[in-house]
């Protein structure tokens, strides 16, 4: 992640659109400048970092094991999984990379820049480095927030999922039935009919007979 990290983009205005940021909101806009710039003397050993990248760069690739997690300032990201693109991302203050690092598991997609765009990274596992506490916890419990609501949102979907296919089973299984009458009908029918030709054939025997006795 390191190698897409450019110069320094703190400026009010970003700090403003910063603080409207849902895990944010909370932190004043000289607590973000706190977390921005920290205390090092040099950008690459900060906490957090603005990061702008370039068209079709890579800020996250799938497999990679890191820590970093990251909010979109500006521009439009791929959400990418083998090679095909499966969502974009292109809202300010969406989040994404979170769960990887919250799980403690390799990079599940890769996350390409389709066009110009600025990032805020924030290294999960050198957070807790930052001297003010209020800002790492309001951090981590925004992140812990949003986990939970992600899997909130992961067990509704699975619960729609079980109903409606509970659903179909229902269908299926009204379908079977109703199946299984016409094949009752058409049984007692083939049967009936099958009588009457009998009864038919007796008949005709009979009548036969008959014929023989004239």
């Amino acid at each position: 992640m390191a190698k897409g990290l450019k110069k320094n983009l703190i400026n009010d205005s970003t700090i403003e659109l910063l603080s409207r940021f849902e895990i944010l909101r909370n932190l004043s806009h000289e607590e973000l400048k706190t977390l921005l710039r920290g205390k090092e003397t040099s950008y690459e050993a900060r906490i957090a970092k603005l990061i702008r990248f370039e068209p079709e760069e890579t800020v996250i690739r799938e497999g990679d094991f890191d820590s970093w997690s990251f909010w979109i300032v500006t521009g439009s990201y791929n959400i990418v999984i083998a090679d095909t693109v499966i969502a974009t991302l292109n809202v300010p203050g969406e989040i994404f990379g979170e769960m990887s690092v919250l799980d403690g598991i390799p990079r599940t997609a890769s996350v390409v820049a389709v066009k110009e765009g600025i990032c805020l990274g924030i290294d999960m596992s050198i957070l807790t480095n930052l001297d003010d506490e209020y800002i790492v916890h309001i951090i981590t419990s925004g992140f812990k927030q949003k986990k939970m609501e992600r899997l909130n949102l992961t067990h509704l979907q699975v619960v729609k999922e079980k109903q409606a296919i509970d659903s179909r089973y229902t269908t299926l299984l009204k379908l079977e039935k109703d199946l299984k009458k016409r094949e009752d009908a058409l049984a007692q029918k083939e049967e009936m009919l099958y009588k009457k030709e009998q009864e038919l054939i007796k008949r005709e025997i009979a009548m036969m007979k008959l014929d023989s006795y004239d």
